[in-house]
């Protein structure tokens, strides 16, 4: 929902807050690993500056995704600071001004089990919907600090000094003792609230296994309300088929299906996945004028 629509259901008491940045079209938020490596490092900063706790977050190259738990009005303090410390490092940086604005978000908030779950597995699913690596790969998310005790082992560098604090974040801001960084990133096991996470979604088996769920994309756009066709490219939509096969069906592939099942799944995908009738009629081999009176 746009931020100037949305309406604080908790009535000023914690909760828990889903922030997208509007994707940039012609413009690009990071660009390089020092753009990077400053979002993460404000983002941590944040949590310094608001009683506002950071469940997840990605960033990607023109936007970026935030689940925030607090009340509403820190957690809208909170999403604006990062923007503005972003806009203006923007602005040193590469001389363009205007690329992002505090407005341009939506915003859900997250009011159920289920909601969350899916929340925090989409956030983390962005680099692969986008096809750049991995879920658990992408550096520049918190995908790393879930039920990973590998990662909490991981020391990364001390800070040697408050000089050095601010050659490499940027700022005056005086940071915990315990705070380290790998190449100048502060590592997520320190500001991420990670445990809250855990605690939430229940066990790592209900993570992993949720990261393999092929529909999410579609299921939170419904919950936010958003008005958009989501749209899968041919090899995207036959994984989708396969899955929905074995775990509905009990086969291997749609060709293994009786005419009845046949309809039945495409009627799924169609409603399921906003799938175009021509792309149904492509993949699993039906007629168009059939699906016409099928759809």
């Amino acid at each position: 929902m746009k931020r100037s629509e949305f309406l604080d259901p908790y009535g000023g008491r914690e909760g828990v807050f889903q922030f997208t940045m509007e994707h940039l079209e012609k413009q690009l938020v990071f660009r390089v690993e020092e753009d990077y490596v400053y979002g993460v490092n404000t983002l941590a900063l944040a949590t310094l500056e608001f009683p506002v706790k950071l469940l997840c977050y990605s960033l990607m190259s023109n936007h970026l995704h935030l689940l925030l738990r607090g009340q509403y009005t820190y957690c809208l303090r909170f999403y604006d600071w990062i923007i503005g410390r972003i806009r203006s490092y923007l602005g040193r940086k590469y001389r363009i001004s205007g690329v992002i604005s505090g407005m341009n978000v939506d915003i859900s908030a997250v009011d159920s089990g289920r909601m969350f779950r899916n929340e925090v597995l989409y956030q983390i699913r962005n680099p692969y919907k986008a096809r750049i690596c991995s879920p658990l790969s992408y550096t520049w998310s918190s995908a790393d600090v879930y039920f990973n005790s590998q990662c909490h082992l991981v020391c990364g560098t001390p800070f040697a000094n408050h000089r050095e604090v601010r050659t490499l974040l940027h700022t005056h801001m005086h940071i915990p003792n315990h705070w380290t960084h790998d190449n100048g990133r502060i590592l997520n096991k320190w500001f991420v609230d990670y445990k809250y996470v855990e605690k939430s979604i229940g066990s790592s088996l209900e993570f992993f296994d949720g990261l393999r769920i092929y529909d999410l994309e579609s299921v939170v756009a419904q919950a936010h309300g958003l008005e958009v066709t989501i749209s899968f490219s041919d090899s995207e939509m036959l994984e989708k088929i396969a899955v929905i096969c074995h775990n509905e069906y009990h086969v291997r592939s749609h060709h293994q299906l009786d005419q009845k099942s046949l309809m039945i799944l495409a009627r799924t995908i169609a409603r399921r996945f906003s799938c175009p009738k021509n792309q149904i009629a492509r993949l699993l081999g039906l007629d168009m004028s059939f699906l016409d009176k099928l759809l």
